[in-house]
């Protein structure tokens, strides 16, 4: 290596000042290109970190030579299958968290599970290299490269100089994604990002136009009391995951789950009031259409049935709260009726109800309405017109099995 201690001047200089401005990934390609200038072979190179995410429990970020970067991930549900138990980031931490050299030449494939995919790869030398961070949380580096004699000791004399700086700008960063990670988790992508960039002072809310979707779970109070609250939990649990993915493949945000209900929108800024509407139709009845087995515990059968409404209208969106406890959300009278509609359901015994303007719009664009008629709600001064989409799909239940009170309403 020529001139080491500039280099490791350089480097460090660039990791505690410039990169700080960067995205983690950009660093790590930025990190790794400087790595090679020095003259180190490095044909692979990943940084990993642990995560508080509520399926992930660690990622990574691997780069090789003219290739796109490489995210990894180790998730929640893969934390019984070995994966951990199998790999060089165990066998580091097991002999008290040193360096941990592998001559992939001389190692077998069984010996860690990674070994076969890094042979594949042409690889002949890695390094593992942990970095605990100061609070408690495992990052570390592994470098591979294909030259047999692997890298020299000037060289990884020179990555424990500049391992203090890397190590501080990864914590730093990575400490961000998981503070987005745990805000996103509780409440949802878009206003952590509001969050995140500062958006934390009561009062700070902004109008917003869009559909709005209210999804509720039918008989909870009867399940809460038969069964036991873990199994509570698990209905309510499965109930969530028949819902949120529809809403969020369809470009919708999660802003709340207030008991047995879920409160999203889908936004009308970017694609328009009727694309939003649209999209929240169709994740409502993907939702509803998606089959689901009922919970059994014991002679206890809880059926996961819900109802689903949807509005459209304006909410101011932002901060409210007390003091130094906030809740970010919507509010507002449209928010207010797309509720009330959402109680209708389960009064008028139907799984799916739009108000009036959503149904305007649906018909607009060929999707069948069956007026259910206007209904008096509490709040609300006016009855309030409610509709059923594509209602041939969903029919109540009803002794005779014919739909009772809709009248059809033709696409304009």
């Amino acid at each position: 290596m020529q001139n080491p201690d500039s280099h490791a001047l350089d480097i460090t200089n660039w990791l505690l000042g410039e990169a700080m401005g960067l995205e983690l990934p950009a660093i790590i390609e930025g990190l790794a290109h400087r790595l090679v200038v020095t003259g180190m072979r490095v044909d692979r190179f990943m940084v990993s970190f642990s995560l508080l995410n509520p399926s992930l429990i660690a990622g990574g970020i691997i780069w090789r030579p003219e290739r796109e970067l490489e995210f990894s991930r180790y998730t929640y549900i893969s934390r019984n299958s070995g994966m951990y138990e199998r790999s060089p980031f165990k066998a580091a931490l097991d002999q008290g968290g040193g360096w941990l050299e592998i001559d992939l030449d001389a190692t077998p494939d069984d010996a860690y599970g990674i070994v076969p995919d890094l042979k594949a790869e042409g690889l002949k030398h890695y390094i593992v290299i942990p970095m605990p961070s100061p609070m408690g949380r495992q990052m570390n580096i592994t470098m591979a490269t294909t030259l047999p004699e692997g890298f020299s000791a000037a060289q990884k004399n020179f990555l424990l100089e500049i391992l203090p700086a890397i190590r501080a700008t990864v914590d730093l960063k990575s400490l961000n994604v998981i503070l987005r990670d745990v805000l996103s988790a509780y409440v949802g992508r878009v206003p952590a990002r509001e969050i995140v960039s500062g958006t934390v002072h009561r009062g700070e809310t902004r109008e917003l136009r869009a559909a709005i979707l209210v999804a509720d779970l039918r008989g909870f109070t009867s399940i809460s009391t038969q069964l036991p609250v873990a199994a509570t939990a698990e209905v309510i649990n499965r109930y969530y995951d028949v819902v949120v993915p529809p809403i969020e493949q369809h470009g919708g945000e999660i802003l709340k789950f207030i008991g047995d209900a879920v409160l999203a929108i889908f936004p009308a800024a970017q694609s328009g009031e009727d694309a939003a509407v649209l999209a929240a139709l169709d994740a409502a009845a993907q939702a509803l259409t998606t089959v689901v087995d009922p919970y059994e515990l014991g002679d206890v059968v809880a059926p996961i049935r819900f109802g689903i409404a949807i509005h459209v209208g304006d909410a101011a969106y932002g901060n409210v709260g007390s003091g130094d406890r906030l809740d970010f959300t919507v509010i507002g009278r449209d928010v207010n009726i797309a509720a009330r509609i959402a109680s209708l359901c389960s009064r008028l015994g139907r799984d799916y109800l739009v108000s009036e303007p959503v149904a305007e719009i649906g018909r607009r664009h060929g999707r069948s309405m069956l007026s259910a008629g206007a209904h008096d709600v509490r709040g609300i001064r006016r009855p309030v017109p409610v509709y059923v989409p594509d209602a041939e799909l969903l029919e109540p239940e009803s002794d005779d099995g014919i739909s009772q009170g809709l009248v059809l309403v033709s696409p304009a």
